[in-house]
């Protein structure tokens, strides 16, 4: 097993063993600044396209982020990837419709494996090596937090896949791990990260760029939220419990949603250096210009999102250094959501709202823009300056993993299923941060529709709708949900993605596939 700051792999993992391919990659760690390095790769697996792990036949899309956003949300009802890039595997997300080979599915799993992989490695040598570098307590921490991040990455097997390699600090080098099912995976991750939180430094001790205790509440509680789903039982109040967890030190939300958004949102995440208590960002990818280098994270999200033809005047929020690249566009079922809200975070201009080309990407028939995500700041939000970005494609706004907006509605969820804990007023403050009437009761349909117009385009969707059984039949159908443009039911087995074929040998396959 490698011990080493820059991993590596090749893009078809044979029986789950991944080894270095460069004969030079440094294998003994001798300085603190080294182990501070170890540490921080593991975080740059988030962004990470080429380095370490091939996962793509555009070797610089297949980032954690990346490929995880496209599953969650290419497959729901915000978004769909127009035609224009005709890559592999995008056309099946759009219509679920993928197989076993799609890259996708491929490049999720393998990140997933990847990450844990690498936290357990981490975990032993820390343990056995790195412990000579630093104090007992910042051992402890550190272990601590690489438990969380293992665990973030096997609660995305759980809920796209269903089953995996189940790997830890104890596995033996060399040995296939086993296959747990989602019941197995879900207690496992659970009781780890139960047993990691209380040593994972609060957001007000923790520096920026590194998970906070706060947000491994908040994955606690993503697993509970979700318990029904993946397990047949429901945990509502222990959600409820993990909510409150996350709200005990007094983060607070940030003042003003779009900023949330947008190249300054670092002062925003929990952290020792946040403004004030507005730690609403939980966990986030930071992303800072000159220091990364991704086609993922909010690199995607800006430049894919932005198409080339609209005015000048708008794309200088963009101002990039590369041409927008006109990917990603809005189904119809988010933009009508929005209408009438503030937090509609889109740009018309000429676009034709419904989705009745998805190859006329440059034209009026295919979707409108999402212009969520800027790399202006929020000082020149509208960059009237004209100087932002440096005239870089790489963004300089970090990607928010968790938001304490989602948690206030979490909340909301659990008391609209019997548990006393004040989710109305939650999701009420949630609403009146945006200038947004109170709502009078709860019910599925206010909450998923206030999950959506809130949490849009984040990553949440395809789970939220599996979670209120939307996601497959024929109970709701957008546009070209089946492959059709005014949408069909699917089959239930799309609640989970298939195992990759390079994995089903060792892993097995979910049924229907």
């Amino acid at each position: 097993m490698m011990t080493l700051v820059a991993f590596a792999g090749t893009s078809c993992v044979d029986d789950l063993n991944m080894e270095p391919n460069d004969p030079n990659t440094k294998l003994e760690l001798t300085t603190q600044e080294e182990w501070d390095g170890y540490l921080a790769r593991i975080y740059w697996n988030f962004l990470d396209d080429t380095s370490d792990l091939v996962v793509t036949s555009d070797g610089g899309a297949g980032s954690f982020t990346r490929s995880h956003f496209n599953l969650q949300e290419v497959t729901a009802d915000e978004c769909i990837i127009s035609q224009k890039w005709n890559d592999p595997g995008y056309n099946t997300l759009n219509f679920n419709t993928w197989s076993n080979n799609n890259e996708w599915v491929y490049a999720a799993f393998s990140r997933e494996f990847f990450m844990a992989k690498m936290c357990s490695e981490y975990i032993r040598d820390m343990k056995e090596r790195g412990a000579a570098f630093y104090t007992e307590e910042e051992v402890t921490a550190r272990i601590a937090e690489s438990r969380l991040i293992r665990a973030y990455a096997y609660w995305c097997m759980i809920d796209l896949f269903g089953r995996g390699p189940w790997i830890d600090e104890n596995s033996v080098t060399g040995a296939i791990p086993p296959t747990y099912d989602r019941q197995q995976l879900f207690d496992a991750v659970v009781a780890d990260l139960k047993a990691a939180l209380p040593d994972v430094r609060p957001a007000a001790q923790q520096d920026y760029g590194r998970v906070c205790r706060e947000a491994g509440y908040m994955l606690l509680a993503k697993l509970y939220l979700n318990a029904e789903v993946y397990t047949g039982t429901a945990m509502w109040s222990e959600c409820a419990a993990a909510c409150k967890q996350v709200l005990s030190t007094g983060l607070e939300l940030a003042p003003e949603y779009k900023y949330l958004f947008c190249a300054s949102n670092d002062r925003y995440v929990a952290s020792k250096e946040m403004t004030g208590n507005y730690g609403e960002i939980l966990w986030a990818v930071p992303q800072l210009q000159g220091r990364y280098t991704t086609w993922g994270g909010t690199t995607y999200l800006t430049c894919a999102a932005w198409v080339e033809s609209v005015p000048a005047d708008v794309l200088t929020r963009l101002n990039s250094g590369d041409t927008p690249w006109s990917g990603i566009r809005l189904r119809p079922e988010l933009s009508k959501a929005l209408k009438g809200d503030n937090r509609r975070l889109i740009y018309e201009g000429t676009f034709q709202e419904e989705l009745t080309d998805l190859a006329s990407y440059d034209k009026n028939s295919c979707g409108y823009m999402l212009i969520k995500y800027t790399n202006t700041t929020e000082e020149d939000y509208f960059n009237e300056a004209g100087d932002n970005n440096n005239g870089t494609a790489m963004s300089n706004t970090d990607y928010p993993l968790f938001r304490l907006a989602d948690t206030y509605l979490m909340l909301a969820e659990c008391q609209l299923h019997g548990v006393e804990c004040d989710g109305l007023s939650y999701l009420n403050k949630v609403r009146a941060r945006s200038g947004m009437d109170p709502i009078a009761g709860l019910s599925d349909q206010a909450i998923l529709h206030e999950r959506m117009v809130e949490l849009y385009m984040e990553g949440h969707r395809r789970q939220d709708l599996i979670r209120f059984g939307k996601y497959t039949g024929d109970s709701y159908v957008w546009s070209w949900k089946g492959g059709v443009m005014e949408g069909a039911s699917i089959e239930s087995f799309r609640n989970l993605y298939n195992i990759p074929y390079q994995y089903t040998a060792t892993v097995g396959q979910n049924p229907g596939y």
